[in-house]
């Protein structure tokens, strides 16, 4: 269960998006233009996104909750280890960091350090695990702690999985090492949300929708072929191809999918990945 405190467990539809820190120290930028997003209840604050070396996300989601914006700190399995994992954690918490969003991470040959060394020493699912044991009192290794954390641990799932069987039987693992919300892979059909909603029905916990505007057909081209389950259907394709005006072709693309989403009994809102576009977001909802 999320806590009360949280604006993700407000009774209404929830809109979250994403910002990544800089390759550097400045974050003036990144504040305003989360603060011009008054309507976004909550951002995730990126580690270290595609494997490209970027400031820590710590720094970035204290900044947003001096200016009273609220983030959700993702931290990946891939650049530390399960004790380095623990320490910033323990830091987090004690910065009045509460929302965590637990994920892999890509490796590191994709992005800007292909020489660095993937660590990998746990899976994201047993990462949810030892963020739960901090919220108990322990450490990963069962010693108490001198004071103990009250994280809102979430996940993420992709019902458009290829093996979506083993995909959802991810899922339920990180429901049951105590994840309560969810963000989801970016969606195109609504209806491909279905079997996850059929999980959560019997859970408590909250889900988000994932969402990435198209931007052109070379980026819907790209989400096809290159991010796995990602399916951007012809018919959005098509629409970028003739249009004479692809940003607002975007735009009320976007409205139409986004709207459709907010319908959706078991839908809790919305995570919008606007990679840039973010100052379009309110044009979108």
């Amino acid at each position: 269960m999320l806590s009360k405190s949280t604006r993700l467990n407000q009774n209404k539809f929830i809109y979250t998006s994403e910002l990544t820190p800089p390759k550097g120290i400045d974050l003036s930028k990144l504040i305003n233009t989360a603060s011009d997003l008054n309507m976004i209840d909550a951002f995730n604050i990126t580690d270290n996104h595609n494997s490209k070396m970027t400031m820590a996300p710590i720094g970035l989601a204290r900044k947003l909750i001096e200016n009273n914006i609220e983030p959700i700190y993702q931290i990946t399995c891939r650049d530390r280890n399960s004790m380095a994992i623990q320490s910033d954690l323990l830091a987090a918490y004690s910065l009045g960091i509460n929302n965590i969003l637990c994920m892999s991470g890509e490796s590191v040959k994709y992005g800007d350090h292909p020489n660095a060394k993937d660590v990998f020493d746990i899976n994201s699912e047993e990462l949810i695990g030892i963020v739960t044991k901090l919220n108990n009192g322990y450490d990963y290794t069962d010693n108490k702690l001198d004071s103990m954390t009250n994280f809102n641990i979430g996940a993420v799932v992709n019902p458009g999985a290829d093996n979506l069987d083993k995909e959802l039987e991810k899922f339920k693992n990180k429901i049951k090492n105590g994840a309560t919300f969810f963000q989801t892979q970016a969606i195109y059909n609504p209806k491909t949300l279905q079997s996850i909603i059929e999980i959560k029905d019997k859970n408590d916990i909250k889900i988000f929708a994932g969402f990435i505007p198209i931007k052109s057909v070379k980026m819907a081209n790209y989400l096809n072929t290159k991010v796995p389950g990602i399916t951007v259907p012809e018919n959005i394709i098509k629409l970028m191809e003739t249009t004479d005006d692809p940003q607002n072709t975007c735009i009320q693309i976007s409205k139409e999918i986004i709207s459709e989403i907010k319908d959706m009994k078991g839908i809790d809102g919305i995570h919008i990945m606007a990679l840039g576009w973010e100052h379009l977001i309110p044009k979108m909802i």
